[in-house]
């Protein structure tokens, strides 16, 4: 079986790279929208679980987290800016 491809290589990465420019221009900053971070805490299987469902329920795509950090510590605790608060949840998502 003989397959073909409908667009170029490079139109395929082009169109890529529109998409993923149309998606995050709902991430950049404006005047009309505050910030709001998000944190996920724990392994790196139960973390990924996390990010994906939240992309298969359309919250946030899989390339707008950013790549793993490191967990707060005493030595590097979490910083936060006067007036900021936070609420926490605890998931319990299945171990792989």
């Amino acid at each position: 079986m003989q397959t073909q491809a409908f667009l170029s290589t490079a139109a395929q990465s082009s169109e890529t790279v529109g998409i993923e420019l149309s998606l995050k221009l709902h991430t950049y900053p404006k005047p009309d929208r505050e910030p709001v971070k998000l944190l996920v805490i724990g392994s790196r299987e139960a973390v990924n679980a996390i990010v994906h469902s939240l992309h298969r329920h359309r919250f946030a795509e899989v390339f707008e987290w950013t790549d793993f950090l490191p967990a707060p510590s005493e030595a590097n605790p979490l910083q936060t800016r006067p007036g900021e608060v936070m609420k926490a949840l605890v998931k319990y998502v299945p171990r792989a």
